[in-house]
């Protein structure tokens, strides 16, 4: 039998805040009140918070980008290193379904990619690409083995799904109980858009996120919500960022449709001035799809997180090396791979820009980073909470601890960050997966491949955040 208890320390979960003591045995918690004691080791919590593990449920780990022949920078290693040094203890990352391939083999490949490397748990959602008749077939065994959300693009030309197999997916996924998990952008007007700048010859970083304005995003995401609603399937729309988009969504909710959104920390601190031509090709940092947006979305989407109809924050940890990935065609945007890293400064920026400004509560800072996430995919009760007999998925933060980020300090296998030089609280003292302390301000102590697949269920739409 093994204990570790966690001694002193203010409990936050997203229901409650007070003085407790957390006991862990054998990968559980044990207990969480006051005056526990141990034989085993004692973390001395006093002036910290004590929070459940972070749940980050859309990272794009040695993800391959077909067009450009690339591949993302981080393995499942270093992504779950950094992770669990910013205090992320489960991933959901993605499985990509070859076109002509089942979705069980792509499954399996992609099992055998994770599993020797990845030091927290893990699971993920399969991309689906080819919509087929035995593909369809395939998903409800998938849904009730464990795999049960579908990542579903409706626009990138090698993984775009056209809404007559969107909704062949959704009606599937409705009447099995999974998930279907979408990103949103108009992909004709997107097609449109870049062809109005190439013959302009506006070619450079900067022209990315005029190619991708809100209106498509809030198009594609108002459509995936109606074919939604005629099917029945429930949905989470991936990384809102626009003003009109949070609306769709939050629509929805109020008509009882079973709809739920994430956005993520670059949406919430960052804005379109990051595209200012005059940064030239440094502009290439901030190229994502969905880009940033104006001040006025960054607050909409700060009251959408208050208000509960975004219900999760998620990284889109999607990591390019700036020297040789992001400055390989300065002179194309369309050719400069999409994404950001963030996965170990996820809930360090939205602890220091949400619940040191009073954005949000303590409480909805876990909503959004842990119990959210566990509820919408299917890893409640195991994750995202403290309560006894879940894992032993940890974070003790110190809220006055301050630190000023700097690319180097951070481990992911990329040379930058998008955040130099900003000064963030959140990061944690210990990191503790499954009861074992993996990481201690800022250093891990984890063994390669001890991450084990998380259990998932099929969804509940009546248990959704």
């Amino acid at each position: 039998m093994s204990e570790l208890l966690i001694r002193g320390g203010t409990v936050v979960t997203a229901d409650r805040m007070e003085p407790a003591d957390v006991l862990l045995r054998d990968g559980l918690i044990a207990e969480v009140g006051e005056g526990l004691d141990t034989e085993g080791k004692i973390l001395d919590a006093r002036g910290h918070w004590v929070m459940p593990g972070g749940i980050d449920t859309h990272t794009h780990l040695a993800h391959p980008i077909g067009r450009l022949g690339i591949t993302t920078a981080d393995d499942f290693y270093t992504g779950t290193v950094a992770g669990a040094c910013g205090g992320v203890t489960t991933i959901l990352d993605f499985g990509l379904q070859g076109r002509g391939e089942s979705l069980s083999d792509a499954r399996d490949r992609r099992l055998a990619e994770i599993t020797d490397d990845a030091v927290i748990d893990y699971g993920f959602h399969m991309i689906v690409t080819d919509v087929r008749d035995e593909v369809l077939a395939e998903m409800p065994e998938l849904i009730a083995n464990g795999f049960p959300s579908f990542k579903v693009y409706m626009t990138y030309s090698d993984k775009k799904v056209d809404d007559c197999d969107l909704l062949r997916l959704l009606e599937t996924a409705g009447k099995h109980r999974g998930l279907l998990y979408l990103h949103c952008e108009n992909d004709c007007a997107v097609t449109h858009l870049i062809e109005r700048h190439a013959a302009r010859g506006e070619t450079g970083p900067a022209y990315h996120a005029s190619s991708r304005p809100p209106a498509v995003e809030a198009e594609a995401t108002n459509r995936a919500i109606m074919l939604a609603e005629l099917s029945g399937a429930s949905i989470c729309i991936a990384h809102v960022t626009s003003i009109d988009a949070a609306a769709h969504v939050a629509n929805a909710r109020v008509r009882g449709l079973p709809v739920v959104a994430e956005t993520c920390p670059q949406y919430l601190v960052l804005d379109e001035s990051v595209y200012d031509h005059a940064g030239g090709i440094e502009v290439a940092k901030f190229v994502c799809s969905p880009p940033m947006r104006g001040a006025e979305h960054v607050t909409r989407l700060w009251e959408a997180l208050a208000e509960g109809s975004i219900q999760q924050v998620a990284s889109d940890h999607a990591p390019f090396r700036y020297e040789g990935q992001k400055t390989s065609s300065p002179d194309d945007f369309t050719r400069i791979p999409n994404g950001l890293p963030g996965i170990e400064t996820r809930l360090p920026l939205l602890f220091t820009a949400g619940v040191t400004t009073g954005r949000i509560s303590p409480q909805r800072f876990v909503a959004l980073t842990a119990t959210g996430p566990a509820q919408i995919f299917g890893l409640a009760p195991h994750k995202g909470s403290l309560d006894v007999g879940s894992d032993a998925d940890v974070i003790v933060v110190d809220p006055e601890r301050e630190v000023e980020v700097d690319a180097d300090m951070l481990h992911s296998d990329v040379d930058y960050t998008p955040y130099q030089g900003m000064r963030m609280r959140g990061f944690p003292t210990w990191t503790i997966s499954r009861g074992e302390v993996i990481a201690e301000l800022g250093e891990p102590s984890v063994e390669r491949g001890r991450g084990r697949l998380a259990i998932r269920t099929a969804i509940d739409a009546e248990a959704l955040p």
